[in-house]
């Protein structure tokens, strides 16, 4: 059964691994989809992103130290644990839906982030935003993987994860000058009000038919735990964005102790890592359909490596090669991230918003490791430890994925080329 999208209407499109009809959806539908899936992402992004580089300016502004303000990014980054409970809620009452209550939730964290006045609120901010986020980002995959069929998954996931390396190159310089002119608190209450507006957006889109949601229980552990190449892909998420997190909750202030970067310098040095984010989104968005998934995971690990491998070795002896070593990490990591979402959806497609909320749940608990760890590392033992430790768990992760992650079928079926389809 072929998984390219059919050209006359009145054949629907079909989801390569259950060869069943996927909702039928026209082009201006799609352009709508894409459109407010990039709009409310790189809202989503933004507020993600901006804590790391900005990090020794939140801590002063709650009183905190670099350690203590690692727990609450850790705290946030740690419920993610409840994604899978609200990705089997949204396969049984529809994903657009699900993915508004993640805005929602998320705006109102953020608001209650800028407007606190001490630990305990902050936490409480930082962990609702959290709660929002494990809620959105998986139901938004779902979403969208429900109305694209796969065969073409590759290039529409990479052009709306695209927002992250723009969040990186745009948005968190803006929100650096923000801080700078203002105070820290401005960007937490104005990308607040950005995610409730978004979850007015998300109200254009239409929800997910009910013949397409699944019914299978909840959290039905048999349904996947007999699946090895699911149980591998989650642990090789964890390990990736483990591995990730371990020097990006760090490398601010190493750059501010090691080579007296200010607030400004950083937010500048983040524009620098968002090009390698922007290279890996565009070539994964352009190339991942035709050279293939698994291949494109599997390049991503082996430079996000390179990257960790170079930051040890070269990275404290001039700024520049920090900053190259650095943002080659980011490179790898963007294009593992970005070529392993269409897999991430394969796995259990019967079950798929309970199946890529594990996932990010996985990624999430890898996050918040990573948190306790680069945080403790970065004011203890040295950056470098942390970058050699972020170069093992990629090491672990790529032979996992290799060696026991599998693609569908029909993925693995199909041509290669590294000719972009016109």
């Amino acid at each position: 059964m072929t998984n390219e999208p059919m050209q006359s209407s009145e054949f629907p499109l079909l989801d390569s691994a259950l060869d069943v009809p996927l909702p039928e959806t026209k082009p201006a539908s799609i352009k709508r989809v894409v459109t407010i899936a990039m709009i409310t992402r790189a809202v989503h992004d933004v507020a993600s992103r901006m804590i790391y580089p900005f990090l020794p300016e939140i801590a002063q502004g709650l009183g905190l130290s670099i350690e203590q303000v690692g727990v609450l990014i850790s705290l946030r980054n740690g419920v993610g644990v409840s994604g899978p409970l609200f990705g089997a809620l949204s396969d049984r009452i529809g994903h657009r839906r699900s993915a508004l209550l993640g805005l929602v939730a998320l705006g109102i964290g953020l608001v209650v982030s800028g407007i606190a006045d001490g630990p305990a609120p902050a936490a409480g901010g930082f962990i609702l935003s959290g709660i929002g986020s494990a809620i959105f980002i998986p139901t938004l995959i779902a979403y969208v993987s429900d109305r694209v069929p796969f065969a073409r998954r590759g290039r529409v996931t990479g052009a709306i994860e695209m927002t992250w390396a723009l969040a990186g190159l745009i948005g968190v310089p803006i929100m650096g000058l923000i801080i700078t002119a203002l105070s820290w608190r401005a960007p937490f209450i104005l990308l607040g009000v950005a995610a409730l507006s978004g979850a007015g957006l998300m109200l254009l889109l239409e929800e997910t038919a009910r013949s397409h949601r699944v019914s299978v229980p909840a959290l039905n552990v048999r349904s996947w735990r007999k699946h090895r190449s699911t149980l591998a892909f989650m642990i090789v998420w964890f390990l990736i964005f483990f591995a990730f997190e371990n020097i990006q909750v760090g490398y601010a202030t190493w750059l501010e102790t090691h080579f007296g970067l200010n607030a400004a310098e950083r937010g500048t040095a983040q524009s620098f890592f968002g090009v390698f984010e922007i290279v890996a989104s565009t070539g994964s968005a352009l190339f991942l359909d035709r050279m293939g998934k698994k291949r494109g995971v599997t390049g991503g690990l082996i430079v996000m490596l390179s990257g960790y491998v170079l930051l040890v070795m070269l990275g404290s002896a001039a700024l520049w090669l920090a900053l190259v070593s650095i943002g080659v990490a980011f490179l790898g990591f963007e294009f593992s991230v970005v070529s392993g979402v269409p897999i991430m959806g394969e796995q259990l497609p019967e079950a798929r918003g309970t199946t890529i909320a594990l996932a990010v749940t996985a990624g999430s608990v890898g996050r918040m490791v990573g948190d306790l760890s680069g945080s403790a590392l970065a004011g203890g033992a040295g950056f470098a430890i942390a970058a050699k430790l972020s170069a093992v768990m990629a090491v672990l992760a790529a032979a996992i994925f290799v060696r026991w992650v599998r693609e569908s079928a029909a993925e693995r079926a199909r041509p290669r080329s590294l000719i972009p389809d016109p």
